[in-house]
């Protein structure tokens, strides 16, 4: 509203005065044209009359604008959900009606609200208990296929043909991704469950991220991806080694998966005034700001990731948001990744902006002084397992 509006209005309060000023008025134009009398006690006779409505007025209306004014903020309340104070009043007029009234509507929309917040989380729970009790059932087998097909690609049973040994590495393989899902369920309930555990000791942060890396050096090569890194020197700092190598997979492997042939990849790890700061950036496909809001939630995978890679449990970005946030870090991204788009002059200048390789960035923030230890029951799983085959 303007100031030239709000500035025009006038209160319930001040209509009531203006309304018994006017009738006041009229009422001592009516007396005195009728009675007649002197100018000295018409004068008296408006003070006195003027002095009494002013106080009658006054008082009556002030009351009834500040139980309207209270039903309003009530109101104000009700919408943000606030639904557990009451208005208190005993009148008995059109008002007090309506403030029961509204009393009346706010308990049963309560208890409508707890009912439902209260089944939501029954449901909720059950849910991811199930989940975690099927994951871990689930493990134990695939943990036997896995112990065999390893055997058998070990070359330890026997040579295999061609043909044969393609049909093994195919099983290992699907096995493979079969425990990884597992695993990065057995996390997601673990987070939604706030049983996983954060266990901070000395560790080096470069090591960690060298040991991430390392896992995807023959990808990036067979991609021809130029890698690019800049390191800090870091004394050892107070992490849980685990949950920071399950950081720097997760980032580094979408950062490899979906940059194309011939892309480029710059990983950054750096040591601010507090933080240490991770910036990880490709000149891969880019995330669509339509898919953007979602990127953190628990198995959601946009389009073009799915149509890259069928596999992929949708987990990984909420594992680590959920990591970094109990560390008291912060984790957020850019896409379109605006650094690389700068620097790299892309080969198909003549398409059009949203049809290039537009790339993302990650950053990352860790404490310097630590992360914060937590208490639980459970480690996270969600390591990255690759692995060759062994016979020749």
């Amino acid at each position: 509203m303007s100031f030239k509006k709000r500035f025009f209005v006038i209160k319930l309060s001040d209509k009531i005065l203006l309304i018994f000023f006017v009738f006041s008025t009229v009422a001592l134009f009516l007396v005195a044209t009728i009675l007649g009398g002197s100018w000295q006690q018409l004068f008296i006779l408006i003070t006195i009359v003027y002095a009494a409505t002013f106080i009658f007025t006054y008082v009556v209306s002030s009351n009834f604008s500040k139980s309207l004014i209270d039903l309003a903020l009530k109101v104000q309340e009700m919408g943000a959900g606030n639904l557990s104070k009451r208005l208190v009043t005993n009148r008995k007029d059109e008002v007090g009606q309506l403030i029961n009234s509204l009393n009346e509507l706010m308990s049963r929309l309560q208890t409508g609200v707890a009912v439902d917040i209260s089944k939501h989380r029954e449901l909720s729970r059950a849910k991811t208990d199930f989940v975690s009790l099927a994951a871990h059932q689930l493990r134990t087998p695939l943990s036997i296929v896995k112990w065999y097909s390893d055997f058998l690609l070990s070359g330890d049973a026997g040579k295999f043909s061609k043909e044969q040994l393609k049909y093994v590495e195919e099983i290992f393989r699907s096995n493979q991704r079969l425990i990884d899902l597992v695993n990065s369920l057995l996390d997601a309930s673990r987070i939604d469950l706030g049983t996983f555990v954060i266990e901070p000791k000395p560790t080096d942060v470069i090591e960690r991220a060298e040991t991430a890396l390392s896992k995807f050096y023959p990808e990036i090569e067979r991609k021809k991806i130029k890698l690019e890194k800049q390191y800090d020197k870091f004394d050892k700092l107070n992490l849980d080694p685990r949950l920071t190598q399950i950081i720097f997979e997760n980032i580094i492997s979408n950062a490899v998966e979906y940059t194309p042939i011939g892309g480029k990849i710059k990983f950054i790890v750096k040591k601010t005034a507090k933080d240490v700061f991770i910036k990880i950036s490709d000149t891969g496909f880019g995330i669509p700001r339509e898919e953007q809001p979602k990127i953190f939630t628990k198995l959601f995978r946009g389009d073009i990731a799915k149509k890259i890679q069928e596999d992929g449990s949708g987990l990984g970005l909420y594992v680590v948001k959920a990591i970094v946030e109990k560390s008291g870090g912060r984790i957020w991204f850019e896409s379109p990744s605006l650094e690389l788009l700068l620097e790299e002059k892309q080969d198909a200048d003549n398409l059009p902006l949203d049809k290039k390789n537009m790339g993302t960035t990650f950053f990352i923030t860790i404490p310097l002084k630590g992360m914060m230890p937590k208490e639980g029951t459970k480690k996270l799983e969600n390591l990255k397992n690759i692995k060759k085959s062994k016979q020749a």
